[in-house]
Formats: C-alpha cells, sequence, structure tokens
C-alpha cells in the first residue's frame, strides 16, 4: 500500500480527529453532497452506520455519505476507484500505484506549487493510496471549503498532466520504497499470501474450464 499527501502547516480544530464527518464521493457530486434530505433516487443501506446515506446520481456514480449527529466544522472527501493491483495483468502491473504517485505532480490548471498552495492556504490535508482492491484520493477541510476542495480532487483526476520527468522521478521512489516495505514483515507475509491465494484461484478456474 502506498500512501502520498499534501500536509498543511495549519493545525487541525481540537478533537477534529473525533468530530471529523466523513463524505465519501465520486467526482462531480456538489449537488449531491448539499442535499440534506432523502431524494427520490436514495437508499439507505441496513447495514451500514445509522447516519450513512447511499445515493446513486443519474450518471451511475455511487455516493456515500456519512455525517455525526453533532455540529462538525470538518469534512473528508474521498474518491474511491475501483482500480486495485488485482484488476492489473502482468503488463501493467503497478500502473495503479504509479498513477497515484505523479497524481499530485501538477495539472493543466494548476502545478505543483500552485497545488500545494491551495491546499495549504485551506489548512487542509491531501492524501491518496492504492490497495488491492481500489485507489483511492481524499482531503480533509473545513466544511466552508468543501466546493474547493471538490474540484481539487476533480482537478487532479480528470487534468494530471502525468509528465515524462515526474514519471522518471517517481520511478526511483516507488524503488525505494517497496524496498522499504520488504523490510516490513507483517507487510511482506500479507502480500506473498494474497499472491499465494490469486494464484490457487487462477489454477482452479482454468482446471475447471479444461475439458
Amino acid at each position: 500500500t502506498s500512501r502520498r499527501r499534501l500536509d498543511s502547516s495549519v493545525p487541525s480544530p481540537p478533537d477534529a480527529s473525533r468530530r471529523d464527518s466523513e463524505i465519501m464521493l465520486r467526482p462531480a457530486l456538489r449537488r449531491a453532497l448539499q442535499t440534506r434530505h432523502k431524494s427520490a433516487q436514495a437508499s439507505v443501506v441496513g447495514a451500514l452506520p445509522e447516519y450513512t446515506e447511499v445515493s446513486t446520481l443519474k450518471n451511475g456514480l455511487r455516493v456515500a455519505t456519512e455525517r455525526v449527529p453533532a455540529e462538525c466544522e470538518t469534512v473528508t472527501l474521498g474518491v474511491w476507484i475501483d482500480a486495485g493491483s488485482r484488476y492489473e495483468a502482468a503488463s501493467n502491473n503497478g500502473a495503479a500505484h504509479f498513477l497515484e504517485h505523479i497524481a499530485f505532480k501538477g495539472t493543466q490548471r494548476r502545478t505543483q506549487r500552485q497545488l500545494e498552495v491551495a491546499i495549504e492556504d485551506m489548512g487542509a490535508h491531501l492524501n491518496a493510496y492504492t490497495s488491492r482492491e481500489q485507489t483511492v484520493y481524499y482531503a480533509k477541510l473545513f466544511r466552508k471549503d468543501v466546493d474547493v476542495g471538490m474540484e481539487i480532487l476533480g482537478d487532479i483526476l480528470q487534468n494530471s498532466l502525468l509528465d515524462s520527468g515526474a514519471v522518471d522521478r517517481e520511478r526511483d521512489v516507488i524503488l525505494r520504497e517497496m524496498e522499504e516495505v520488504n523490510k516490513q514483515h507483517e507487510e511482506l507475509i500479507l502480500d506473498l499470501c494474497g499472491a499465494a491465494s490469486e494464484t490457487l484461484s487462477t489454477m482452479i478456474r482454468h482446471r475447471r474450464a479444461s475439458p
């Protein structure tokens, strides 16, 4: 698992981690965020926490909105993309991890420096990580800055430059990161177990498909 982040030097408000309002979003969901009541499209999933609501937009994107009963000044916006390592073939293995690394290197609208300043000016936190199942980009910020935070996430996801120089620089970063992960036995064991499980599943599928 990889994590990249842009942290603000501005401290979070007291007890922000406990009072944080977690809101998981897909791009271009400003209207869904502002809608507090249950719409005709919304359906409450019984297995989820009491204050979690799942809605589906007209374009098919799902929005999970989770709130706490207390009044909060902070929110978390996130985009969960089903593009983890398990969906990659040998020819493109590591692509999701690589894209996550270079996502914060600038967009068509913002340089890397402008992106960092925008996050710092809001006192926000921008981060991303990859897993076997998903690639995730998220931001923690004050609720008054929700619109700006969503615009920045959308800009990163849709307009990243993918500069060749950044690709070359991040290749070395990723290789060093992999070396460090391999030194952590707990992480390494999980990776090896996952690889063995996927190999076994592939063997079973192939055997069942054989005449």
